[in-house]
C-alpha cells in the first residue's frame, strides 16, 4: 500500500518532468514533510499515549516561531514579559502544594485569580516593547523608554504570583511535597528577578552577538517556550479533563483561537519577513558540490543543474534527526519503553508503579517542544503569519490520519506523503506539465494543491480505514 502511494506521488511525475525539475520538487516536498512531521509527531505521541486530540498544537508551532523570531530580533519583549509568567508558575506550584488549608469557596479562588491577573497587566503597554524598528507597528521606541521601571515590574510579578497561588488552590492539591514546591517556586522567582535585573545587558549582548549565535538562541528560546507551555497546559487544563474527551476537544479548540488572537494583539495582524539565515546558508553563491557549499556557505546548491536553497536541506536534516532520535529514544531507553507500554496498556503501567502522570506531562511537553522547534526552523524559510498555525495543524492532522492515529512511524510516513503531495500539487498549479501536442503546459486550479492531501487521505482511508499503520482496535483506557 505504502509503495503504491509513493510510486504514484514520486514515480508518475518523473515520467513527465525533466530530472532536474523532478529532483527539485521532491526536495521541496521533503522540506515540507519535515515541518509537517515536527507537528504531526507530537500530535501522534500525545494521542497514542493520552487519547488527547490537541487542536492547539498548531498554535504551539506558531508561538514557537514568534517567540524564536522575537528572541532574535527584539529580545527586550521576552526579557520583560517572561518574568511575569515565571511568577505565575511559582504561584501555581505554591498554591497546589498548600491547597485545601483554607476553608474558602472555589469560586473565590477563581475570582482572585482573574482579578489579580487583570491587575498584573493593568495599563501594561506591550506596544512599546514590540516597537523596536521602523518595519513593525509603533515604529521604533528606544529600550529605556519602552521598558517600565523595575519597581513597577516587580509589583506586577507580585500580582501574578498571587494570581498563581489562587489558581493553584483552584486546581486542587497535587501529590508533591511542600519542600519541593517551595524550591521550584523560589527557583522560578529567582530566575525572573535575575532576568529583570539584567534585562538591558542581556538585550545588548544578544543583539551584539553573531547571527549564528542569535539563531541558536532563537531555537533554544522557541523550543523551551513550547515545551513549557505544553507542560503547563497538560498540568493545569488537560489533566482534569481526561475522563471528558468532548471537553478536551472544546478546550484545545478554544486555546487555538486564543493563541491566534494573542499573536494578533501582541505582534499585530501583519506578516513578518523571514529571519536571516545562518552564515552556512547565506552567502550569495551557487555551490556545485556539498564540499563547496560547506566551505563557502552558499545559499544555493546545484542539484542536477538546478539551484536549490541550502537552508531547506537543514530543515530536512532537522526532520530526519528528530525522527531518528525520538525513535531510538522510544526503542532503547527505559522512559521510552514505559511510554510505549503506556500506549498499549496504561492501567498495567500504573499498576507497576510507574508515574504515568509525569510521563503524560513529559510527553505533552516533548510534543509541544517539537512543534515549537518546527516553528522556529520554518521562520527563515516561511516568515511569520498569524494563520501559519492553522495551516500546519491541518496538514499535520492529515499526516497523522494517513499514518494511523497514535503511531509514531506512521506520522513520519504520513508527513512524507503529505509534503510530496503539496509540492507536486503546487508545481502543477504554478508551472504545469507539458504534454505532447499542447503549446502551453497543462496547469491546474490552485484548489488542486490544497485538495491533493485530502484526496490521498480519502484514498488511504477507503482502503485502510485505520490508516497505514493504525490498529483497528485499541485497548480500553
Amino acid at each position: 500500500m505504502i509503495v503504491l502511494v509513493l510510486l504514484a506521488l514520486v514515480g508518475l511525475p518523473a515520467l513527465f518532468l525533466p530530472p532536474p525539475v523532478w529532483a527539485s520538487v521532491v526536495l521541496s516536498g521533503l522540506t515540507l514533510a519535515s515541518l509537517f512531521f515536527l507537528v504531526a509527531s507530537g500530535l501522534s505521541l500525545i494521542f497514542g499515549m493520552m487519547d488527547v486530540i490537541n487542536f492547539a498544537h498548531g498554535t504551539l508551532f506558531m508561538l514557537g516561531a514568534y517567540i524564536g523570531w522575537t528572541a532574535y530580533q527584539n529580545p527586550r519583549l521576552l526579557l520583560n514579559v517572561i518574568p511575569l509568567w515565571l511568577a505565575l508558575g511559582a504561584g501555581i506550584a505554591t498554591g497546589q502544594a498548600t491547597a485545601g488549608r483554607l476553608p474558602v469557596s472555589r469560586s473565590l479562588y477563581g475570582l482572585g485569580m482573574v482579578g489579580l491577573g487583570a491587575l498584573a497587566f493593568w495599563n501594561y503597554n506591550l506596544g512599546k516593547l514590540v516597537a523596536f524598528g521602523s518595519t513593525v507597528p509603533g515604529g521604533s521606541i528606544p529600550t529605556p523608554l519602552a521598558q517600565e521601571p523595575l519597581g513597577i515590574v516587580f509589583a506586577r510579578m507580585g500580582a501574578m504570583g498571587l494570581a498563581g497561588v489562587c489558581g493553584g488552590w483552584l486546581l486542587g492539591r497535587r501529590a508533591t511535597s511542600l519542600r519541593r514546591a517551595g524550591a521550584l517556586s523560589i527557583g522560578l522567582l529567582g530566575l525572573g528577578i535575575l532576568m529583570l535585573i539584567g534585562r538591558e545587558p542581556l538585550e545588548r549582548w544578544i543583539l551584539g552577538s553573531p547571527a549564528d549565535l542569535r539563531f541558536l538562541i532563537a531555537l533554544f528560546a522557541g523550543t523551551l517556550a513550547g515545551g513549557a507551555l505544553g507542560a503547563g497546559i497538560e498540568a493545569t487544563l488537560i489533566r482534569p479533563l481526561y475522563a471528558r474527551p468532548i471537553y478536551q476537544v472544546l478546550l484545545t479548540l478554544g486555546l487555538s483561537y486564543v493563541g491566534t488572537e494573542l499573536v494578533r494583539v501582541v505582534w499585530g495582524p501583519a506578516n513578518y519577513a523571514p529571519l536571516p539565515r545562518p552564515s552556512l546558508f547565506a552567502a550569495p553563491c551557487l555551490a556545485s558540490s556539498i564540499g563547496e557549499w560547506l566551505s563557502q556557505g552558499c545559499a544555493s546548491l546545484d542539484v542536477l543543474g538546478r539551484p536549490f536553497p541550502t537552508y531547506r536541506l537543514l530543515i530536512i536534516g532537522v526532520g530526519i534527526t528528530m525522527w531518528a532520535g525520538i525513535g531510538l529514544w522510544l526503542r532503547w531507553t527505559r522512559v521510552g519503553m514505559a511510554v510505549r507500554a503506556a500506549v498499549e496498556d496504561r492501567e498495567m503501567v500504573e499498576a507497576l508503579g510507574i508515574p504515568v502522570r509525569r510521563l503524560f506531562t513529559g510527553m505533552f511537553a516533548m510534543g509541544s517542544a517539537l512543534a515549537a522547534l518546527g516553528g522556529v526552523v520554518a521562520t527563515p524559510f516561511l516568515g511569520l503569519s498569524p494563520a501559519m498555525g492553522l495551516e500546519f495543524l491541518l496538514q499535520a492532522f492529515i499526516a497523522v490520519i494517513i499514518g494511523g492515529m497514535g503511531h509514531y512511524g506512521g506520522a513520519a510516513v504520513g508527513a512524507m506523503l503529505v509534503g510530496l503531495a503539496r509540492a507536486f500539487g503546487d508545481y502543477l498549479v504554478t508551472v504545469g506539465i507539458p504534454l505532447p501536442g499542447m503549446v502551453e503546459a497543462l496547469r491546474f486550479s490552485p484548489a488542486v494543491a490544497r485538495a491533493s492531501t485530502v484526496l490521498i487521505m480519502a484514498v488511504v482511508l477507503l482502503i485502510q480505514p485505520s490508516g497505514l499503520f493504525g490498529q483497528k482496535t485499541r485497548s480500553s483506557t
